[in-house]
């Protein structure tokens, strides 16, 4: 018993510490800082996750977004938890962002891509990185660094920074001179068909949404976007699937009731 009450111990203790190496991520900052240290930025890829897409290579097939200005506290909150999910069980890398630090109390935004590689919105702030080389790549300074098993790259002479695997952010940088071969080169026909700005997305697609979305084992989608947002008072969430088979909904088109509306729309593509 004695034992297993130290593995549990051990167990919490590692998940409290990941957790504050998470919160680093999120609420990183000097002691009184009067004004943050800008950096050079010499290639904007925009504020917003679908332009964020335009600049991430169409072999990409997982994607999930955070808005951390979100303002309603409890979207917020669920951000955040999602957040330490995906840094702590997904990519199972919490000690990534030990040697990534921002100069500004907190992030706005952040994308990661197939769980290793992330794009993060400092403003335009200085970060810093605990890197071991210095590569120049299209007029581009990559500074790579080892965490623990992973082999890290970071671009900050771009807007948002990238931190990713070196093949991975020589890729993005590619997409900056030629975006034809971008993740929205074979998804944007469904992308654009998503309105708004969401808070939290979700993306699986190709191989991986085939791996994800079966029916007794067979591929029923090879697109699956998730995003959630404030609508006015009401929090919404907005679900797109591109089946490549015949499949559909068993529930009626349009139904109401205390707590939630569902809407559907199918196109013939």
């Amino acid at each position: 018993m004695a034992k297993e009450n130290k593995g549990r111990s051990a167990r919490l203790l590692a998940f409290i510490l990941a957790l504050i190496m998470v919160a680093s991520v999120l609420a990183y900052s000097f002691r009184n800082p009067s004004k943050p240290e800008l950096r050079e930025v010499k290639f904007d890829m925009g504020e917003d996750w679908r332009s964020w897409l335009e600049y991430i290579p169409n072999t990409t097939g997982y994607v999930v977004y955070f808005d951390y200005t979100e303002e309603n506290d409890t979207l917020r909150s669920y951000i955040y938890n999602r957040t330490a999910h995906y840094i702590y069980n997904v990519s199972q890398n919490p000690y990534l962002f030990r040697d990534f630090r921002p100069s500004i109390a907190f992030f706005s935004r952040m994308m990661i891509t197939d769980l290793y590689n992330c794009l993060i919105d400092v403003n335009r702030s200085k970060v810093y990185f605990a890197y071991k080389h210095k590569d120049t790549y299209k007029n581009f300074t990559m500074k790579v660094g080892r965490v623990v098993r992973w082999l890290y790259a970071m671009v900050d002479e771009v807007h948002p920074v990238i931190l990713a695997n070196p093949l991975y952010a020589m890729k993005i940088i590619d997409l900056m001179d030629n975006g034809t071969d971008c993740f929205l080169k074979d998804y944007g026909k469904y992308t654009s068909r998503i309105n708004g700005s969401f808070s939290y997305t979700f993306l699986l697609a190709g191989e991986s949404a085939k791996r994800a979305l079966t029916d007794n084992g067979t591929p029923i989608a090879d697109f699956y976007f998730e995003g959630y947002r404030m609508n006015g008072s009401i929090y919404e969430k907005v679900v797109g699937m591109h089946f490549i088979g015949y499949y559909y909904f068993v529930k009626t088109n349009e139904t109401l009731n205390r707590t939630t509306y569902y809407y559907y729309k199918n196109y013939d593509d």
